[in-house]
């Protein structure tokens, strides 16, 4: 048998600097807790990593003056930058990408070569978490995305899209991989992991799933808190409590507050 088989999947993120959310925490802390190596990659001193995470200069994958290169609304975007990122940081050092908004529900199964690019039922090409195992693949992406740089970019040009068009490009290379492995909660539904009536529901929801993505724009909308953990009995802290990250936040939310965020979440949209 190959050594390469017994080869542990390792996984990278980057961070810009600053300290971490207890949702970022929680979120880094779930992987190590289920013996998935992860790196963080930044540009800055960050004063607050979970045990077990390596840090690594992010300057080694891209030169920090590259950050300004990707532009929205006329203003760098770091979510279009972190794209090109990941492209670079997958070629360079055979990572897995995953977003600091991953929970990881279990260790991450499949062969450590195998791809992993996920299309949302429904949906595109979410990024999320990412690996592709093809140079020529990556060197494409980096490329298409090198001739975005300095441009005024569409949201997902660079990620999303880029992805969708991958997929068309080399649909006899990649194998996509199931969606209720990875993202079992589309993003309409995740306020439900907040909200303990709808506990059974993401017990079902997740039953076969290794992680769950939690789309930070999401909360940001709900207007979360996040050094404020969900309340009990609902799955988000469930998941928090069985991998021990509730000690990064300050306190839980009451359940009837909660309900209120989410109600006017719900009529927004």
């Amino acid at each position: 048998m190959s050594e390469n088989n017994f080869e542990v999947r390792r996984f990278g993120t980057l961070w810009y600097g600053g300290r971490l959310s207890a949702v970022e925490c929680a979120c880094a802390h779930s992987l190590v807790r289920q013996g998935v190596p992860l790196t963080l990659f930044s540009y800055n001193a960050i004063d607050n990593i979970p045990d077990g995470i390596e840090i690594r200069d992010a300057e080694k994958i891209v030169p920090r003056h590259m950050t300004s290169r990707f532009i929205l609304n006329g203003s760098p975007h770091p979510g279009h930058f972190s794209d090109y990122f990941r492209y670079n940081m997958i070629l360079r050092t055979d990572m897995t990408w995953i977003d600091l908004d991953m929970v990881a529900l279990k260790k991450i199964q499949g062969n450590w070569k195998n791809n992993i690019v996920v299309k949302e039922e429904g949906g595109g090409i979410n990024g999320a978490i990412l690996y592709i195992s093809s140079k020529n693949i990556l060197e494409y992406l980096i490329s298409e995305t090198t001739l975005l740089m300095d441009k005024n970019l569409r949201w997902g040009e660079t990620g999303p899209l880029l992805l969708d068009k991958m997929i068309r490009k080399f649909h006899e290379d990649i194998e996509l991989s199931e969606a209720s492995s990875f993202y079992p909660i589309d993003h309409t539904d995740i306020y439900k992991i907040f909200l303990p009536e709808f506990l059974e529901w993401c017990h079902r929801k997740t039953s076969h799933a290794e992680t769950i993505h939690l789309f930070n724009n999401i909360l940001t909308k709900i207007g979360l808190w996040k050094e404020i953990a969900p309340p009990r009995g609902s799955f988000f802290a469930e998941i928090i409590e069985q991998t021990g990250g509730m000690k990064f936040f300050r306190d839980q939310y009451p359940e009837d507050v909660m309900k209120n965020m989410i109600r006017n979440y719900c009529m927004s949209v």
